[in-house]
């Protein structure tokens, strides 16, 4: 999987953790994260991600829109520059690269070892994140509190009471990603159909990657 992808789907995951978030550290930001996230079940929009080096040169940028579906189903549809899917249906995490012609597959990860629990188990919050203190009302820092963790500090901004976009700097190279969420919709239609992906025909498929 892409380093662009590996970003969108921690990026995605950390966000989606915080909805369910108690009272404490950037308590305004929570609030307005916590109203936002009240009664949501599903999640679409478009999106537009910039990696910059740890000097603030642009290496990498890319488009396109996804979706997401409580509890662990949610898709990446890249547009800009390279045609890119990234689909997990439950039970399995796919990823088709047109470009290559290639899709790799393997299992979705369980939910414990998933942020994304923490959206039906908020008590689980602390085992993932430390929520930072912050100057500004409208934004949420957080890092993991797991010394591995693939990011080192991540920010989450909102705007008139919705998130807007997250910037994460990573904690092997120093790069930083942006992420701008783009004309997000609560509740859209949204089911299990939109999170089906059959590989087109005669693609290398590679499973266990």
């Amino acid at each position: 999987m892409s380093r662009t992808l590996t970003f969108s789907l921690v990026f995605w995951f950390a966000a989606l953790a915080l909805m369910s978030a108690h009272a404490g550290a950037g308590a305004d930001a929570r609030s307005q994260l916590e109203s936002f996230a009240e009664g949501l079940e599903s999640l679409a929009g478009e999106f537009r991600q910039v990696i910059s080096d740890p000097d603030g040169f642009v290496v990498e940028e890319s488009s396109g829109s996804m979706k997401f579906l409580a509890p662990d189903r949610f898709r990446w549809d890249y547009v800009e520059p390279f045609p890119q899917q990234l689909v997990a249906d439950g039970e399995r995490l796919w990823h088709f690269d047109e470009a290559l012609d290639q899709v790799t597959v393997r299992d979705q990860p369980p939910a414990a070892e998933s942020p994304l629990l923490v959206l039906t188990r908020p008590d689980l919050l602390d085992r993932f994140y430390q929520v930072e203190p912050s100057t500004r009302v409208d934004e949420l820092v957080f890092a993991p509190l797991e010394p591995d963790g693939d990011f080192e500090r991540a920010t989450l901004q909102f705007r008139d009471g919705v998130p807007v976009s997250l910037e994460l700097i990573d904690r092997l190279v120093g790069q930083t990603t942006y992420l701008e969420l783009i004309d997000l919709q609560r509740n859209p239609g949204l089911g299990d159909g939109d999170f089906v992906f059959e590989p087109p025909p005669g693609v290398d498929i590679l499973e266990g990657y």
